[in-house]
């Protein structure tokens, strides 16, 4: 059976780009192999020619059939034993001379395994580039990236008609993963932050056993995962008026916010784009309270290139999929945190998220 369209495309730009490096590529990271075969599983290989011929997958009898339904365009192998001694069944046919490792992933055990079983000379460790090439979505990945946002805002919707006054952060938090489920997604694309009151100042929450008060806000930090692909969204909700402190930051990180979705466009750094954000906190005299970075890619990892962050001083680039999420964090008191995902589009940007975001809309 031939191979997708977009597998294609992604197998010949990987080509193009290693193909005079070596004779294949050893990937051995579940993303990757996902990415370039359709398949994804524990304990598997891919083996990817450079020079053409089909895609190779080396893994065990759980998998077979799944293979056969996702990748039925690849060569399956079965192991019996280690998958390096399986490797070296593929290579055996193939009889490549130098064999591309994927510098990042291979561990110590399988570089020795590997090197016992087909010779160290003809292992090469590389940087692949496939980081670069995954933060440039195609259509098939927008499509199915759109899908785990729509599916995450249906969901937060949902939640803002359960969420109440009594509920732990925990409730509130299965509530919503059981939510995006229902609709559709593998689950959330990471832990489900909710986080009230004095422990919205924690950009990490972990859900527990805090309730909700009658004038709590409370932050909502999540994602749906829909056939492999994240969303990433944060919203506040509050369940009586808040304080003056924290009305003042919340229209302080949604400036914030607007000022750096107003700059995303190709070409411009994300260096420059963090420092639209930061400015605007800075100027309000909370910098030192916007500790972490803008933002971050999404697609099949939830954090993924390109890092929104002054330390990152890329150029944007045309299919780029970026969170844009500034905050205010105030230990004791709370914090505000506001994330959309936006999309780089040959004009400027265009944001997938629509979920309101006035401090009027936070009101359950």
């Amino acid at each position: 059976m031939p191979m997708p369209k977009p597998i294609v495309k992604r197998v010949r730009q990987l080509r193009r780009r290693l193909g005079e490096q070596g004779d294949g590529l050893l990937v051995c990271h579940a993303l990757d192999i996902h990415y370039l075969t359709g398949f994804y599983g524990r304990d598997s290989w891919a083996y990817v020619p450079l020079h053409g011929g089909p895609l190779h997958i080396i893994s065990d009898s759980r998998y077979q059939e799944q293979i056969q339904r996702d990748a039925p365009h690849a060569k399956v192998w079965i192991r019996d034993g280690a998958l390096s001694v399986e490797l070296a069944k593929v290579t055996r046919k193939l009889k490549p001379r130098r064999i591309l490792l994927q510098r990042d992933y291979v561990t110590l055990n399988q570089h020795k395994a590997l090197a016992k079983q087909l010779g160290s000379r003809r292992l090469r460790a590389i940087d692949d580039g496939l980081l670069e090439q995954r933060s440039i979505k195609d259509d098939d990945e927008l499509r199915l990236i759109r899908k785990a946002i729509a599916i995450s805002q249906q969901a937060f919707e949902q939640l803002r008609r359960f969420a109440r006054p009594g509920m732990t952060e925990s409730q509130v938090g299965a509530y919503l993963d059981y939510q995006l489920k229902c609709l559709g997604a593998e689950g959330p694309s990471f832990q489900t932050i909710v986080a009230a009151d004095a422990n919205s100042a924690l950009p990490h929450a972990v859900p527990g056993p805090k309730r909700l008060g009658k004038r709590s806000l409370v932050q909502i930090d999540w994602g749906a995962t829909y056939h492999g692909y994240c969303g990433d969204l944060s919203r506040m909700i509050s369940t009586g008026p808040i304080s003056k402190k924290l009305r003042e930051i919340y229209a302080i990180v949604l400036e914030a916010q607007q000022a750096a979705i107003e700059v995303v466009a190709p070409g411009r750094s994300f260096a420059d784009i963090d420092r639209a954000a930061r400015d605007v906190i800075e100027k309000a005299g909370y910098g030192q309270q916007f500790g972490h970075g803008l933002g971050h890619g999404i697609g099949l990892n939830i954090h993924e290139l390109p890092v929104v962050s002054g330390r990152y001083d890329k150029p944007a680039v045309v299919g780029q999929v970026v969170t844009i999420e500034p905050g205010i964090y105030l230990p004791g008191v709370g914090g505000v945190r506001i994330e959309d995902d936006l999309l780089v589009t040959p004009r400027g940007r265009r944001v997938l998220s629509d979920l309101p975001k006035t401090l009027e809309s936070t009101m359950i």
